[in-house]
């Protein structure tokens, strides 16, 4: 998925608690106790990871390939994923302007996404390899409600945490002679997550709600290696600066107790 399309996704996710929500709103007929209360959530779906730029400057050891001072710049593409999420909660039994409930949680989530394609410094190269991501964070979540009895409630809300991103893009230039891995980005390390979500609960029971959700993710502070691996030998040659943003599609289900 390339940016403009994610950016895309992300924009029209936004809409769905409008669309959910516009009809009743309008025509709000009772006033409602809201119920709190912890509970549990787990979702899985498909993750489409933006197209990244890593950039740095060649800084080669003694030995391994590169020029000293010449730039270095990475870009890589992604495949659809799996991502996967577990969270404990509290919805809080209050109202805001009389229509948001409010919830707080804490979450777990992994993520994984092969790479697909890329290129260093606009050359022609082979590119595989993949990238996972394990991300803690506090969330907060707003339902929107109007009723006891309501059956759909759409929802919006955000995230901050610690993402740890372990990137391991290699690639080989088609130059008819190279067949396996020359150089390899790896790392990433430990960065700051911040996410948006919107989507819909529908209610099936007193205690059990299904969820699905749109999610933008954007991890930054990140530190990559790019490192010659070719011939058997293994050498430095730069630190690269990086993030990662990804767009997720998830399903699940929530249990209140």
């Amino acid at each position: 998925m390339t940016n403009t399309k994610a950016y895309r996704l992300v924009a029209m996710s936004l809409t769905l608690p409008i669309f959910a929500v516009a009809a009743p709103a309008a025509a709000q007929s009772q006033d409602f106790e809201p119920e709190g209360g912890v509970y549990v959530s787990v979702q899985g779906g498909v993750t489409s990871p933006t197209d990244e730029t890593f950039n740095g400057i060649q800084d080669p050891d003694a030995g391994t390939p590169g020029v000293a001072g010449a730039p270095a710049v990475v870009d890589v593409e992604f495949d659809e994923g799996f991502v996967g999420t577990v969270a404990v909660g509290y919805r809080i039994p209050k109202r805001i302007f009389g229509l948001f409930q409010p919830s707080v949680e804490v979450e777990y989530s992994y993520a994984e996404a092969d790479v697909s394609g890329g290129n260093f410094n606009g050359g022609n190269q082979t590119f595989g390899g993949s990238s996972e991501v394990n991300t803690f964070s506090i969330n907060y979540q707003s339902d929107i409600r109007w009723s006891d009895d309501q059956k759909v409630i759409p929802f919006w809300g955000g995230g901050i945490g610690i993402a740890d991103v372990d990137s391991n893009a290699t690639y080989f230039p088609n130059n008819g002679v190279a067949t396996a891995p020359t150089f390899a980005v790896t790392g990433g390390g430990t960065g700051l997550s911040l996410q948006s979500n919107a989507g819909l609960q529908f209610v099936l029971t007193e205690n059990i709600e299904l969820q699905t959700r749109v999610r933008y993710q954007r991890v930054t502070g990140l530190d990559f290696d790019r490192t010659f691996v070719g011939g058997g030998a293994q050498g430095f040659n730069a630190d690269l600066d990086g993030r990662f943003e990804t767009v997720s599609l998830l399903a699940g289900v929530r249990f209140r107790f």
